[in-house]
């Protein structure tokens, strides 16, 4: 949950202690361009699905174009999945094809 993350200077520190180095990356193009792909609106469910993105934890926009991870309930921002160079870490998909 996002309340209990600590984002202190000393929490971030234990973290990276944890984690150890972090280097940006992102999901390789040819996985994301085999995941299904619709708006947000086409595939959520009142009550039963997901309302915001867990990459960037943005809330989703009926529009927003979202890619689906399959055999899962989870589906994630295009843009968040999009390999890129950014200064910050991203989350790697483990998805086996």
């Amino acid at each position: 949950r996002d309340e209990d993350f600590d984002v202190s200077y000393e929490g971030l520190l234990s973290l990276s202690s944890l984690l150890g180095d972090v280097k940006p990356r992102g999901t390789p193009a040819d996985i994301i361009t085999s995941l299904p792909k619709g708006t947000y609106s086409e595939w959520a469910r009142p009550g039963t699905t997901e309302e915001r993105c867990p990459i960037c934890l943005d809330d989703y926009q009926p529009t927003d174009q979202c890619l689906r991870i399959c055999d899962c309930s989870h589906w994630f921002h295009e843009g968040c999945l999009q390999v890129r160079t950014a200064p910050f870490p991203l989350l790697l998909v483990n998805y086996r094809y």
